[in-house]
């Protein structure tokens, strides 16, 4: 795909590929619309409504409760909700004839299950479509209809302007919901497009959603949307990948990632070509980087797995190996709209839902923990099913019983693994893990292989995540490593012994051996002085560089070390900056009962369960706690996007060391440059060591130490200084800071460019906290942010950050430093945000002096005026070509700043006349467009004043709500146009083709004008 020099060619291209792909397109009057404030193509919908219930014997009352239901819902929340059921599942509705209550189905999803069947569904492009509330009348660039409902809007964006990229696309969407509710009632997706695509929920009641980008191999950004919005993809992802969910306590949507929509549909194929007999492959390995949302691979793939009506009420076992995770699990399906999963809480219900149906097994969706598969409680159960199962079928033979394993690392070469197997002997088996998995030979992870051809099944690296933006990068840092990291031999001691991984059988000889050496490292790891050492450090660390703007972990020995960190914290910060997250037993050793019972006097009638929960959920939703303190709870499942710095004081190693550093590399209000782990231990320092079971490919990208961060700071610090080789980098005048403009602005490229490397340098000073590479490059720094301000107040027209929201909260030190400086302070002072009005050349005459200034005033005001926001009316048709013009002279390599000035001024003269002329005929905007509009084709004349002002009030006699979209009233106003257009045949000796092309622009600008 070529590169686009302007939104409408994004628009041509969609429309273009669009219908390539399956989708018709129709021109907005032709649609079969009741009205501009009626979002449905009602007409279309009734005949796939009749066609789609045929079956059911659906009558004309029936299809009115439908669209009743339909039209009357509201477009709040609880609204929103339900139309999204009423798509996925249709709509109840009892029918007259036996007063029962049938589904009612909108879309004909059957195709999706079986390639066999025809895909009856209508799908409609249509471009410029207006809806109007009350006064309010928005147009969407690009609307896709299927069956009559709109489902997608997309909005585009020129490349060209410097002003304007994707994100105004998408803010301009959320702006709509707003403005226009009824369609977003509708509407489940929304696509942001520019020389990127970005796809989003239709989420009207919150103020930002999650923001996507859709990947396919070989195909760039518009392209592989494109591919997202095909008929068959589209319609798999509204009826599988899209659910109302509840997060943080607020109602959002879900919609699937690319590499989800992947992985499960590579999951579900499987299982039906096994099942159908085209294929023998019984089971596979998905490795998801851990923060890219393997959990809802799970989902996604469990629900429509359940739903496919070829694996006739399937089994589905969620199998996880620790409780926190099945509590987890059983969240992230609650908090969604869908059909609930059941836990087996106990050995006994499992044996009962292996016994169920007559040893045929309970169906539907169930979660487990391995643990309870242990030999010897089922050993009597597994006995019973080898018997039955000769002559029946049984759990143990049944083919439609599907096993996903999550992270069970050492529990999946165990007995227990075995008997799971044995006991579900022809069900298919998926290991889903976030952690690289490990080499070959040492793997626990082989057994969901199909080896030797295929290692995964499907496969997301780490540094795809990153690059994504799904994850962020982890960078460590050793701090205190005279003073507390951990000996050699100790260090030693804890990367040779992994005892938990090893089999039961082995596992307590091992430990044997160690006993004495692993005792010896606990008492120096609940030490009082070396936790107070710690302490101090943590608390000036996360004071520094954490605290206002992210929240931190710190990651003990012991549940004694996670009571000693807290008494010790509170030494140095306010108490209610930290919390403690951890279990308690009876005989817990000093001093944890004593602080037990502190703790259940604050949290009086609350169980210690009901306490963890509410520290993790205030750590997630509320400014306090800031820090919690764990030594086994939260290292696994817990997402905290505001989670950067962890302190690790706790000898981990291998998967349980990438479970832990991977709770920093959520993504977090685009602040976040990369997860922060302090080690205390010493632990990373041995990178290879302690990762030494994976790969060098597994764990690419996992871990940079903090000298690859300052090496980062400073290539990017140097790239920026090279791309401004020619400019004097000690100067701060105007003169100094136009010729970098001039130098950034040479392509729409550089500018995207420059404004990206801005972005990663402020964010990287901000981690580097008070490193040494900071005060060393700090006046290069300091120069290339004071660019970037005048680059914003310039070129932008911007005095507020383009890129961040609360910039003075999260960019803190930039702030203090570098935008409070004398020197960025005192140009910023004097340079006028100069916004286009009718005093503009006698304001830029006063304020600036240099002619080259004076210029790049002028090309970036006309640049924003004309190219955004007068784009696409008709009025502004010739000055937009001519303000292109004017940017690429300002992007040549010489300018003629002296030309560039003079012609800008022409400019801005002309737009003047064109307003003061417009005052003074009293002419409204429509009335303005239509008069230019013929003296573009005939030149000034007297006659077409006053035909323009007698065409346009002859519209305003016939408007009426709704009129253009009824072909009568179009048919009129066409008439009316064509009959004005023909007196000009003599007078102006034009031929018919001219006054086709002169219609087709007066109805263009009528429309745009006239509702």
């Amino acid at each position: 795909m070529a590169g686009f020099n302007e939104s409408s060619a994004v628009e041509d291209y969609y429309i273009k590929q669009l219908q390539t792909n399956g989708w018709t397109y129709v021109d907005p009057n032709d649609l079969e619309r009741e009205s501009l404030d009626d979002p449905l193509l009602t007409k279309n919908l009734i005949r796939k409504i009749k066609k789609f219930n045929e079956d059911q014997d659906i009558g004309d009352e029936e299809i009115r409760l439908v669209l009743n239901e339909l039209k009357l819902k509201s477009s709040g929340q609880e609204g929103a909700k339900h139309i999204l059921n009423y798509f996925k599942q249709g709509v109840p509705i009892k029918f007259e004839k036996d007063r029962t209550i049938r589904y009612v189905q909108l879309f004909d999803y059957k195709f999706l299950d079986d390639p066999d069947e025809s895909d009856d569904n209508e799908y409609i492009v249509s471009r410029q479509v207006r809806y109007q509330n009350g006064d309010q009348t928005r147009r969407s660039d690009i609307m896709l209809y299927v069956n009559g409902i709109p489902l997608v809007m997309i909005e585009c964006k020129s490349s060209v302007s410097y002003s304007t990229n994707w994100y105004d696309a998408y803010r301009q969407v959320k702006g709509y919901e707003q403005e226009i509710p009824e369609p977003f009632k509708y509407i489940q997706i929304g696509v942001a497009a520019e020389q990127v695509a970005k796809y989003f929920p239709i989420v009207p009641w919150q103020e930002d959603v999650r923001i996507e980008e859709w990947k396919e191999k070989g195909k760039d950004s518009i392209d592989s949307s494109i591919e997202m919005l095909k008929p068959i993809t589209l319609m798999d992802i509204l009826k599988n990948f899209l659910f109302y969910r509840i997060e943080m306590g607020s109602a959002t949507k879900v919609i699937t990632r690319y590499m989800q929509y992947r992985a499960v549909n590579k999951i579900v194929n499987r299982v039906i070509s096994n099942y159908q007999g085209k294929d023998d492959k019984k089971q596979g390995l998905i490795w998801h980087w851990q923060g890219s949302g393997k959990t809802f691979v799970m989902i996604f793939a469990a629900n429509k797995l359940y739903n496919n009506p070829k694996l006739e009420k399937p089994s589905i076992f969620f199998v996880v190996d620790r409780i926190n995770l099945e509590e987890q699990l059983y969240e992230e399906f609650t908090a969604l709209d869908i059909a609930q999963p059941e836990i087996i809480t106990s050995i006994d219900e499992l044996k009962s839902a292996m016994k169920h149906d007559g040893y045929r097994g309970k169906r539907g969706m169930m979660i487990a923990l391995i643990q309870k598969f242990r030999p010897e409680d089922l050993e009597k159960v597994r006995g019973e099913l080898e018997k039955v199962s000769k002559t029946q079928d049984s759990v143990m033979n049944r083919k439609n019983i599907i096993a996903l394993v999550d992270e069970s690392h050492r529990t999946q070469y165990g007995f227990t693994a075995t008997q799971m197997r044995g006991l579900l002997k022809e069900g298919f088996f998926f290991g889903l893990t976030g952690t690289p998995i490990s080499k070959k030979g040492k793997d626990t992870y082989n057994q969901f292989s199909n080896l030797p051809e295929e290692e995964y099944l499907d496969k997301y690296f780490i540094i795809d995540s990153i690059k994504d933006g799904f994850t962020v990068k982890i960078s460590y840092q050793p701090r205190l490593e005279k003073e507390v990291h951990l000996k050699r031999d100790m260090l030693q001691t804890l990367l040779d012994v992994e005892y938990e991984d090893l089999p039961e059988d082995e596992r307590e000889k091992v430990k044997d051996k160690v006993k004495g050496k692993l005792t010896t490292i606990k008492l120096v790891l609940e030490n009082p002085e070396r936790i107070e050492k710690i302490c101090k450090d943590i608390a000036e660390h996360f004071q520094e560089n954490i605290d206002g703007k992210f929240k931190a972990l710190v990651v003990t020995a012991s549940r004694k070390a996670c009571v000693r960190y807290k008494r010790e914290l509170d030494k140095h910060l306010p108490k209610e900056y930290s919390e403690v997250v951890m279990t308690y037993q009876k005989d817990d050793p000093d001093p944890i009962p004593e602080f037990h019972k502190e703790l259940s006097g604050r949290f009086t009638g609350k169980d210690d369960e009901d306490i963890r929960k509410e520290f993790t959920m205030k750590f997630k939703e509320e400014d306090s706690p800031k820090i919690l303190i764990v030594t086994d709870m939260l290292l696994t499942g817990f997402d905290a996007p505001m989670l950067q710095a962890l302190y690790l004081d706790k000898p981990l190693k291998e998967h349980k060391l990438l479970q832990a550093i991977a709770r920093t590399n959520r993504p977090y209000k685009n602040i976040k440059d990369a997860g922060l782990i302090v080690d205390y231990i010493g632990i990373l320092k041995d990178f290879k060591k302690a990762f030494e079971m994976y790969s060098k490919e597994d764990i690419k990208g996992v871990l940079y130490d903090f000298d690859a961060l300052r090496k980062e700071f400073s290539d990017i610090v140097a790239k920026l200084l090279k791309f401004f080789k020619d400019v004097p980098q000690d100067k701060y005048d105007r003169e100094t800071l136009l010729q970098a403009v001039d130098v950034i602005t040479s392509s729409d490229e550089t500018s995207k460019q420059f404004l990206e490397d801005v972005g990663e340098l402020r964010k990287k000073f901000e981690l580097l906290g008070p490193d040494q590479v900071k005060i060393k490059l700090f006046s290069e720094y300091k120069w290339i942010m004071a660019v970037h301000t005048y680059y914003r107040l310039m070129v932008l027209r911007k005095d507020k950050d383009p890129d961040f929201k609360n910039v003075e909260k999260y960019l803190e030190k930039t702030v203090k430093y570098v935008y409070k400086t004398t020197e960025v302070e005192n140009f910023t002072k004097d340079l006028p945000i100069i916004t286009f009005d009718e005093d503009f050349l006698e304001t830029l005459q006063k304020k600036v002096k240099s002619k080259k200034e004076k210029a790049a005033n002028i090309v970036f005001t006309l640049n924003k005026y004309v190219l955004v926001e007068k784009a696409g009316n008709p009025v502004f048709e010739n000055l937009s070509e001519k303000v292109g013009r004017l940017m690429d002279k300002w992007k040549a390599k010489n300018k003629d700043f002296e030309r560039i000035y003079k012609d800008g001024t022409l400019l801005i003269e002309e737009i003047n006349e064109l307003h003061k002329r417009q005052k003074s005929l009293k002419f409204n905007d429509l009335d303005y467009s239509i008069l230019t509009i013929l003296e573009q084709k005939f030149g000034e004349d007297e006659i077409l004043v006053d035909d323009a002002k007698e065409l346009s009030d002859t519209f305003e006699t016939k408007r009426y709500p709704g009129w253009l979209t009824q072909k009568t009233a179009l048919k009129d106003l066409e008439r009316d146009v064509r009959k004005l257009l023909r007196k000009y045949v003599s007078r102006y000796k034009i031929k018919l083709s001219d006054i086709d092309k002169l219609s087709g622009k007066i109805l263009e600008s009528v429309k745009n004008h006239g509702e």
